[in-house]
C-alpha cells in the first residue's frame, strides 16, 4: 500500500514537473551570467573574407554569429546567394552557435513587396516557415535570426503570425529564435518603417529580439549622429515596457558615415583612424550625443563624419547592466578592430 501511494506521488509530481515545463519554459542561456554577444556575419561578394577573419580572431568574445545567409522571395522560397559553410563550421570549431539570418534585402533596397506577398498569404507563410526550419536544421544552425525590414504596416499581424509558427516547428530542436527588429520609442502603428513590429508580441516569441539602434541618421538622410545616448535611452524605455529586458540584445554599429555634396558613404569602424591621419582632421566630440565626429575637406568638397568609437561604445555599453539587457548585437564582423573587442570585454565582465 505504502509503496502504492508514493508511485502515485512520484507519477503525479513527474507529470507537474513536465507540465511546469511546458507553461514556463526555461529561457535560452538561462544558466549563463554574462549578456551574450551576437555578431553579424556577411559575405558582401563571393571572396569577401571580413567576417571570417573577424570570426576567427575574435571567437572568445562572442556567444553567436548569425550569418547573413537566405533572402525570401514573393512565393515563400528562399535564396542562397552566398552560403557562408566556412563560418558555420569554423563558428562550430570555436563553440559559437551560429544562426542563419533570414532577410528581405537586395541591392536596391528592401523588398517590402515580397515581404508582404508571402506574410499576408497563409500557405505561402506556411511554406517559409518550413523552408527556414528545413535549412536550419539541414547546415546544422542553433537557430534563426529573422532580418524582415520595411514590412508594410498591414501585414503587423502576419509577422507576429511568421514568428508564432517558425517558433513551433523549431521548438523540437530547441533550436534558438531571434528577431531583428527597427528602433522605435513608441508604438507608431502607421510609421512605414516601424509600424509593422509589434514589440509585446515579438517579445513573447522569440528568445531574443534584438533592436536596431543604430541609423539614427543615415546615409540617405542629413548628416547626425549614428546613435546617440538619448535616442537610444529612448528606445530602450519603450522596449523594456513592451518586453522582458533580458529578451533585450543592444543593436551596435561597427561602422560610420561619411556624407558630403557628392554622395555618403559607409567608413568601417577600423578605417576611422587611418582617415582623419590622412586628412588632418581633428576628431570633436559632441556632448549631447555623446558620439565624437569630425570635418575634413577633399578639394572643395566637405566631409562630415559621425563614428563610433571606444567612448561612444563604452558609454552605451554601460546601458546593458543599467537596464539589464540580455546583450548585444552588432553590424557587422570585420568592421571592427582591437579597441572594439577591448571596450566590450571590459564593461561585460
Amino acid at each position: 500500500m505504502t509503496k502504492r501511494i508514493w508511485t502515485t506521488y512520484g507519477l503525479l509530481f513527474m507529470y507537474l514537473f513536465a507540465l511546469c515545463i511546458t507553461i514556463f519554459p526555461t529561457p535560452v542561456d538561462a544558466g549563463k551570467t554574462q549578456p551574450v554577444v551576437m555578431g553579424y556575419y556577411s559575405k558582401d561578394w563571393y571572396t569577401d573574407q571580413d567576417s571570417y577573419h573577424a570570426l576567427s580572431r575574435y571567437s572568445g568574445y562572442l556567444d553567436y554569429v548569425a550569418t547573413f545567409t537566405a533572402r525570401i522571395d514573393s512565393n515563400g522560397n528562399l535564396m542562397v546567394d552566398f552560403l557562408p559553410s566556412e563560418g558555420i563550421e569554423l563558428a562550430k570549431k570555436k563553440n559559437v552557435k551560429p544562426l542563419l539570418v533570414v532577410h528581405n534585402m537586395y541591392s536596391g533596397g528592401m523588398d517590402w513587396g515580397s515581404a508582404a506577398a508571402v506574410l499576408s498569404d497563409s500557405n505561402k507563410r506556411w511554406k517559409l516557415a518550413n523552408n527556414i526550419a528545413s535549412l536550419v536544421k539541414k547546415y546544422g544552425y542553433a537557430g534563426v535570426n529573422i532580418d524582415l525590414e520595411a514590412v508594410p504596416t498591414g501585414n503587423r499581424g502576419d509577422y507576429t503570425k511568421l514568428l508564432w509558427e517558425l517558433k513551433g516547428l523549431l521548438k523540437s530542436g530547441d533550436y534558438v529564435l531571434t528577431a531583428a527588429v527597427p528602433a522605435k520609442n513608441s508604438d507608431q502603428r502607421n510609421n512605414n518603417w516601424s509600424g509593422a513590429y509589434d514589440y509585446r508580441e515579438i517579445g513573447r516569441v522569440c528568445d531574443y529580439v534584438m533592436l536596431m539602434t543604430y541609423d539614427e541618421h543615415w546615409f540617405g538622410g542629413t548628416p547626425g549622429p549614428v546613435a546617440s545616448l538619448s535616442w537610444v535611452q529612448s528606445v530602450l524605455d519603450y522596449a523594456v515596457s513592451q518586453m522582458p529586458s533580458q529578451k533585450i540584445l543592444l543593436g551596435l554599429a561597427g561602422y560610420g558615415y561619411d556624407w558630403s555634396n557628392a554622395k555618403t558613404r559607409t567608413i568601417k569602424w577600423k578605417d576611422i583612424n587611418s582617415i582623419v591621419q590622412q586628412t588632418g582632421a581633428q576628431v570633436r566630440w559632441d556632448n549631447a550625443s555623446s558620439t565624437p565626429y569630425f570635418y575634413y575637406w577633399n578639394g572643395s568638397q566637405k566631409h562630415e563624419v559621425w563614428f563610433e568609437n571606444k567612448y561612444s561604445l563604452g558609454i552605451k555599453m554601460g546601458l546593458v547592466k543599467s537596464y539589464k539587457l540580455g546583450g548585444v548585437g552588432f553590424w557587422r564582423m570585420g568592421f571592427e578592430n582591437d579597441s572594439f573587442w577591448e571596450t566590450i570585454r571590459y564593461k561585460l565582465r
